[in-house]
């Protein structure tokens, strides 16, 4: 390749220079020559030359942006799991501890005259009969809560507005690799663009470089029919050339750096793109309507907004569901263990010491929140939602079409423009080639090769352009159809 034997010997001669200045500027121990090898700098690791597949799979890999979106899917999904467990929340576990007096009574029958009797077989006549004036511990421990046996929809329509919730971010992570894939073939394409840009250049500048040296000679020479006027405009037109090269090299570090922000990583300084001459991907364009019926199919953002719709309806369900009451199964079990006081096993008596733990008591309970006020605007709440979000998935049903017909348009127009001006380019080069000949033989002026050169460069920048803006266009235009279509390359158009 023409281009590679440049760059290779560019390398070279750079390297060359590079010793040669080194050893003729390091002085030696008296200062009267060269010390030796001079001193090494720290050796640059190789960049990493990736193809766009490559940059591709390493953007998505990496992306930060895909990281999130799985973080919060991870999230949904754990609330999932709380409405799972949610009808079994509603239990809860209490224990108590306290120092009380400790007393002892003998409560295992009434005595005929209804006096109680204390431990050592007295009568009880009053408090301080049977209190000591010792105290002891007291250990209380209660369980209670209930079950929902039936709630007229409120957890089955939380669930499925959840679930719903779920496949709309499942559905939209696509969306999100789409645009990323679109992203970097665009950065790519613009990197490559831009250097071949460069490359047509360096290429034409030779000729001008040639022309403007030929007449310095003639001028000094006194020779031709060409003045300084004539001169001056050459070198007007190459100061012209060395700002269109640095536009150029600024577009080419900038698509360079927007590709290595895409991709990231530790090393993503030293990514780079291989060095070969800009393609054009050669791909037939299916008719509009298979595009779009592509994209009502596979686009992602259209499944998003469908589950979200859903889940927008099941809450509209449950909001309902809240007029209605909840069945439960109530559940309690207590227990209270006072060493220092007497268990009382008299049925007659209420014990609070020394009680439980035999069976739980079990019931069946209603509870029916009296909060209607907020139930009813909390249905409002719910239907406008549902209204707002039918609105955009007709909006967005809308944008996707449109973005599927402007996309195709442009596509099918530049490729168009590309074969249009693949004959331009043809001539052109043609044109540079006879007049620079021309002008190595006195037959042509300096003016007729900066004209020639002027039009080169104009039809070579459009013709880079058009072919970045196909090759990027073609992955847009995948994007906006739901799904990515393989190419197939390279083509030459006009050559």
């Amino acid at each position: 390749m023409v281009r590679t034997k440049h760059l290779a010997l560019a390398l070279v001669v750079a390297t060359a220079v590079g010793a040669g200045g080194a050893a003729h500027s390091a002085p030696g121990p008296d200062g009267d020559g060269p010390a030796g090898p001079p001193a090494t700098a720290a050796t640059t690791p190789e960049p990493r030359r990736l193809a766009l597949e490559e940059l591709i799979e390493q953007a998505l890999l990496g992306s930060r942006e895909l990281a999130a979106e799985r973080h919060r899917l991870a999230a949904v999904e754990a609330q999932i799991e709380q409405l799972f467990w949610a009808p079994f929340s509603g239990f809860s576990l209490g224990g108590a501890f306290s120092m009380v007096p400790d007393k002892c009574v003998d409560t295992t029958a009434l005595s005929d005259q209804g006096i109680l009797r204390n431990c050592d077989g007295g009568s009880v006549s009053s408090e301080e009969d049977w209190y000591t004036k010792e105290w002891g511990p007291t250990f209380h421990v209660e369980v209670k809560g209930g079950v929902p046996l039936y709630t007229f929809g409120k957890i089955s329509n939380a669930k499925q507005a959840a679930k719903e919730a779920r496949a709309a971010k499942e559905a939209g992570l696509p969306a999100i690799e789409h645009r990323i894939r679109a992203d970097v073939t665009r950065a790519y394409h613009a990197v490559i663009g831009s250097r071949e840009m460069l490359y047509t250049v360096g290429e034409g500048r030779k000729h001008l470089e040639k022309a403007r040296q030929r007449l310095e000679q003639e001028l000094a020479a006194e020779e031709g029919t060409e003045t300084q006027v004539d001169l001056i405009k050459l070198q007007v037109f190459e100061a012209e050339i060395d700002h269109l090269e640095q536009q150029t090299r600024q577009i080419e570090q900038t698509a360079l750096a927007a590709l290595r922000f895409l991709v990231g990583g530790p090393d993503a300084s030293r990514i780079e793109v291989p060095d070969e001459p800009q393609t054009l991907l050669e791909r037939k364009l299916e008719p509009l309507v298979e595009y779009l019926d592509r994209a009502l199919q596979h686009r992602p953002e259209l499944a998003a907004i469908r589950h979200a719709v859903k889940a927008l309806e099941a809450k509209v369900e449950m909001r309902r569901s809240d007029f209605w009451p909840d069945l439960l199964l109530v559940l309690s079990w207590r227990y209270g263990w006072t060493p220092g006081r007497t268990d009382i096993s008299n049925w007659m008596l209420t014990d609070n010491y020394n009680y439980g733990g035999g069976v739980p008591a079990a019931a069946l309970a209603l509870r029916y929140n009296l909060d209607w006020g907020l139930d009813i605007y909390r249905l409002d709440e719910a239907k406008a939602e549902l209204s707002a979000a039918v609105a955009d998935q007709q909006r967005a049903l809308d944008g996707i079409l449109l973005d599927v017909r402007t996309t195709y348009i442009k596509v099918a127009g530049t490729r168009e423009s590309i074969d249009k001006l693949g004959r331009s380019r043809t001539l052109v080069k043609g044109w540079i080639a006879a007049v620079a000949q021309g002008h190595a033989a006195g037959l042509n002026s300096s003016k007729d090769v900066k004209d020639a050169l002027k039009e080169y460069f104009t039809i070579m920048a459009q013709m880079h352009a058009l072919i970045g803006e196909y090759n990027a266009g073609l992955a847009a235009l995948d994007r906006a159809a739901g799904g990515f279509q393989p190419s197939v390359g390279p083509d030459r158009p006009g050559e």
